[in-house]
């Protein structure tokens, strides 16, 4: 396992999994939330908004931090502020407050997700990255599926305020197994003089950054934000059912994403397989746009989570690589942020969409028309097969 024992990659890949799985932990519990804060779709949407717009930032600033403190001193960082972030989102029925816990769980999963991957790629030599990131985006899976299978019966069996009160305790668990058993590392050196400036200018960073990420991301999170709630609007799924569909859906990024990595070392190529996973995507997108069955729904959901478990690792591999010169952390940071800015558009932009009364075919006409953009950009890049 590179330079981490097996010990050492568990605690990195569960202190990614808490960053999704409270990033996603409000999703099979909107209608829940709604009268909770006595708001509406847009609303609870903004709440849930509110996680990636300070993650957005924050995982940027974590990026360029990485590459010159070192790792592990952000990610116990992060772990801290996710412990006093999700308390206060726990414990306030009041949607301002709400909006607070959110925006401090976004900084900690800024200080969590750059970080740990990061780490893992000085971590684990080209020949391996694919499987390291396949393993990481394994973890942040298995997040997402443990949050949206299982919030729902905490929900049911203990209400909402005690079932959002196990992600501080967990944080500061993995707080305490990040001390023990994962070493110290020094950052990383550059390979040659770069200016983060200069990826402006770079056909390829445009293109991954615009085209491939942010495009990407507000598709795919048209589906792994929503899909709970289409199933419980147009299928009458009951809140335990929507959440375990969701959780089933969520599962194709678990077991796929290490599959995938594996993929990609041994073709050597990250381009082939970020392709694979975006078709993947586009035919999720379209069957959810032309069909009107409640397991063609799901199909097409875990469709989706099947390319990102292609597209999303290999995208940071592909960045770290590709645009080493400015150090990985901070091209990782940087391309990720295309991601996490559509991420925070998601809950505002679709939800004004059903607001508006446009319907959830309006949605899926989107996310595939953004499917499609997405196809076009990875064709167009460049692999990078420096060592």
């Amino acid at each position: 396992m590179g330079k981490l024992g097996w010990l050492g990659v568990t605690v990195l890949c569960a202190s990614l999994a808490i960053h999704n799985a409270a990033r996603m932990a409000p999703t099979p519990l909107i209608e829940e939330l709604r009268a909770r804060y006595e708001a509406d779709y847009a609303s609870v949407g903004t709440a849930i908004g509110a996680y990636t717009v300070s993650y957005a930032v924050a995982q940027l600033i974590a990026g360029v931090l990485a590459d010159r403190l070192g790792n592990q001193r952000l990610i116990k960082a992060g772990l801290l502020v996710m412990a006093l972030g999700s308390g206060i989102f726990a414990l306030t029925p009041s949607f301002t407050l709400a909006l607070v816990g959110r925006f401090l769980m976004g900084v900690a999963g800024g200080l969590l997700y750059v970080p740990s991957l990061t780490y893992m790629l000085a971590a684990f030599g080209r020949a391996e990255r694919g499987k390291a990131m396949g393993l990481a985006q394994g973890g942040i899976g298995a997040g997402i599926v443990l949050s949206v299978l299982l919030m729902p019966p905490l929900f049911l069996a203990l209400g909402l305020t005690a079932a959002y009160a196990v992600f501080p305790l967990i944080a500061l668990f993995l707080w305490l197994g990040q001390v023990l058993a994962v070493p110290e590392m020094e950052p990383e050196r550059r390979r040659s003089e770069g200016s983060a400036r200069a990826l402006v200018r770079d056909r390829d960073f445009v293109i991954l950054f615009v085209g491939f990420a942010f495009v990407g991301m507000l598709a795919q999170t048209a589906v792994l934000s929503w899909l709970p709630t289409y199933l419980r609007q147009e299928f009458a799924f009951g809140v335990a059912e929507a959440g375990a569909a969701g959780a089933l859906v969520s599962a194709g990024l678990m077991v796929f994403a290490p599959i995938f990595g594996v993929l990609a070392d041994r073709f050597g190529s990250r381009l082939r397989v970020m392709l694979a996973g975006s078709l993947l995507g586009l035919a999720g997108f379209a069957l959810l746009l032309l069909t009107h069955e409640p397991w063609l729904a799901i199909l097409a959901g875990l469709l989706v989570s099947a390319g990102m478990g292609a597209t999303i690792p290999m995208q940071i591999v592909y960045a770290g690589e590709r645009f080493a010169a400015v150090g990985a952390g901070t091209a990782v940071a940087i391309v990720n942020t295309g991601g996490q800015l559509s991420q925070s558009l998601d809950g505002p932009f679709y939800g004004t969409i059903l607001d508006l009364g446009l319907g959830w075919t309006a949605v899926w006409l989107i996310a595939t028309v953004l499917g499609v953009v997405r196809v076009g950009a990875v064709l167009l890049l460049r692999e990078d097969r420096s060592a």
